[in-house]
């Protein structure tokens, strides 16, 4: 194994384990996933968008716990916009793939992009990509070349100042040499994106190409003090909405190569539990928890059942939502 492979080893063998110690600790995070994206899934939902259906749900991703013995049972949405499920989604792709992963003997993070598009144009020209990239792989394979071996993300933000959007690919693939040649060939389908923009470095962690697909917020430059341009972030729920229309029904993952296809690693069962030890004490019977405001309620006790408090910085993350003054519509 060679010292950078081993390195992405120990990576991958750190995320299997579980990052809590404690099912306490488990459940604080998942009320921290709840409350910081509530308000906007709530302003997505405002937008009356073709998603609305699929964000009410998120909406009610786990809003009622069931703790009986130690177990403590909800309901998910398997959204893509959930960051709930989407902590449970990024340990199911790490342990599917992981392993196949760790073959690679020379790992390369590659990542290719295009010019910004606007709105109008962003479902097809994503549709375009992941043709480019298997007109790429064929061509390589009728050349008898080295096939792209690995797994490949699609990714998208939105930039405020322009208008626009930025869908890119990251993967992790086999080779830095392959890695070169794909780039050159990718760069033969889109000459007007720049060979700067593409990069390949070596893979050290894995967990990045299995997070969440899209960046919730927005960096824009609108903020000025003594006369200099300040970098500020937002939240622009009809952006955020164009992008998940655009990529409905695409697959976001997707290996190459020699790596098999993990089914269903990137759902998420409706029902599921988790095991719950000494530090979440329930009583005997049905104890059913509400979300409220920042924490699951027992309605009849008044009991609270994690120990979550929302910092400062979080309260202020909340508080990140702009709206755009026309409203962009997918194809």
């Amino acid at each position: 194994m060679s010292e950078n492979n081993a390195y992405l080893f120990n990576k991958l063998e750190q995320l299997r384990k579980s990052p809590f110690t404690n099912s306490l600790e488990t459940l604080n995070k998942r009320a921290k996933a709840k409350y910081s994206q509530e308000p906007l899934i709530e302003a997505l939902i405002k937008l009356d968008s073709p998603l609305k259906h699929q964000y009410i749900n998120t909406q009610d991703c786990s809003m009622i716990l069931n703790a009986q013995g130690n177990k403590c049972t909800s309901r998910y949405c398997n959204n893509r916009f959930c960051k709930i499920c989407n902590r449970i989604r990024t340990g199911k792709l790490i342990n599917g793939y992981g392993d196949q992963l760790l073959m690679l003997t020379d790992p390369q993070f590659l990542t290719l992009t295009i010019p910004n598009v606007p709105a109008l144009e962003l479902r097809d020209t994503i549709k375009n990509m992941g043709k480019t990239i298997r007109k790429i792989q064929d061509s390589r394979r009728k050349s008898f070349l080295p096939l792209i071996t690995g797994v490949r993300k699609l990714e998208c933000t939105y930039n405020v100042d322009r208008d626009d959007y930025h869908p890119h690919y990251h993967f992790i693939i086999e080779s830095e040499e392959i890695a070169n040649e794909v780039i050159n060939e990718w760069l033969i389908f889109y000459p007007n994106a720049t060979i700067k923009a593409q990069k390949t470095i070596t893979a050290t962690d894995c967990k990045e190409l299995f997070k969440y697909f899209t960046k919730l917020t927005s960096k824009t430059g609108d903020k000025y003090k003594n006369g200099s341009k300040l970098i500020d972030e937002w939240c622009f729920p009809e952006a955020i909405d164009l992008i998940f229309q655009a990529i409905s029904h695409l697959r976001i993952i997707q290996p190459m190569g020699g790596i098999k296809l993990v089914k269903k690693a990137e759902e998420v069962d409706e029902l599921q539990s988790i095991d719950l030890d000494e530090t979440v004490q329930v009583t005997e019977g049905i104890n059913l928890y509400t979300w409220f405001n920042d924490n699951w309620v027992d309605f009849t006790t008044g009991e609270q059942f994690t120990s979550f408090k929302p910092p400062k910085n979080l309260q202020y993350f909340r508080k990140k939502i702009r709206y755009l003054p026309k409203l962009n519509t997918a194809t």
